[in-house]
């Protein structure tokens, strides 16, 4: 299935209570299984450890401890969490066997009943480099749930890029500034809402956590 598309799951589990990092947990077992008995290439890139059971779901997993809201002290003033999932990103790109061209991205908190390989074949149909959602707002690329040529991607949201987060709210807005400051809008397809009718090539997107994984919603799986 798709041996040239990788699904990357970034993951936090973080929580100020223990039923938090629970139910976090969980998710990202609950997904990565999901998508690995589907047949997915599944790659779990972490800034929190992960139990061994969860990893036996993956192709590849990478941890790394620094969670850090900034790289080399950059951004300088707006640092949200979304550094830290730009950092998990690249950590798993940089595994890749170079067979892989294509990755979707899935936040951990994703529901796993989803048809990713229907959302995989349908973005490859747009023959763009980009295919995303938006959550209601036309200046952003959606990060959520979204479908890339890996070389597009170290084009316009590498590290290079962190000194916008001081002029743009969040790593959406960033992307989007990149692209558009590049003239490649036109390589992108991001017309659908993830969570309005008619969805997302069809697919309602919902996640179990908000507010950069602070705020958990009732989880019906696992």
């Amino acid at each position: 299935m798709n041996s040239d598309t990788a699904v990357i799951v970034p993951a936090y589990c973080g929580s100020n209570t223990i039923e938090g990092e629970n139910q976090k947990r969980l998710m990202a077992k609950t997904l990565c299984k999901s998508l690995y008995e589907a047949g997915h290439f599944v790659v779990l890139a972490s800034h929190s450890t992960i139990d061994i059971e969860t990893q036996n779901y993956c192709h590849l997993f990478v941890y790394d401890c620094d969670n850090s809201f900034s790289v080399d002290g950059i951004p300088e003033r707006n640092r949200p969490h979304s550094v830290a999932e730009l950092t998990s990103i690249h950590n798993a790109l940089k595994l890749l066997p170079k067979r892989i061209k294509y990755v979707l991205k899935v936040c951990y908190d994703n529901q796993p009943d989803f048809d990713f390989a229907d959302v995989i074949q349908k973005a490859k149909n747009t023959g763009k480099k980009l295919v995303t959602g938006k959550w209601g707002n036309d200046i952003t690329l959606g990060v959520h749930l979204c479908f890339f040529d890996i070389d597009f991607f170290h084009e316009t949201l590498s590290f290079d890029e962190l000194p916008r987060y001081d002029s743009q709210p969040n790593l959406e807005h960033v992307w989007y500034s990149s692209v558009r400051d590049k003239g490649l809008l036109d390589q992108v397809h991001g017309s659908e809402m993830y969570d309005r009718p008619p969805y997302f090539f069809g697919h309602e997107v919902k996640q179990y956590s908000n507010d950069g994984g602070t705020r958990l919603v009732d989880y019906p799986y696992g």
